[in-house]
């Protein structure tokens, strides 16, 4: 089984390429996202140039985002 090395991408030099969804194509896919608190689970808003966390409904700014990595593919089969 191979694996992938991550690493981390300065929020200067590029920013996610992916998207949300169909109907939400200003969004980026989720990423992890890392500022001066920790690590979460984001994602980029093209529209405003800001980083959210949470779902769609409800989510919360993220302050300060300096890096980002995309998520590392699941250990189990997704059922499509």
């Amino acid at each position: 089984m191979g694996s992938r090395i991550m690493e981390w991408i300065k929020v200067q030099d590029d920013l996610p390429k992916g998207e949300w969804g169909i109907n939400y194509t200003y969004l980026s896919e989720e990423v992890l996202v890392a500022n001066s608190a920790g690590i979460l689970i984001g994602f980029y808003c093209r529209k405003d140039g800001c980083w959210y966390t949470g779902d769609l409904a409800h989510e919360d700014w993220i302050d300060k985002v300096t890096h980002w990595m995309p998520l590392p593919a699941s250990p189990h089969e997704v059922v499509e």
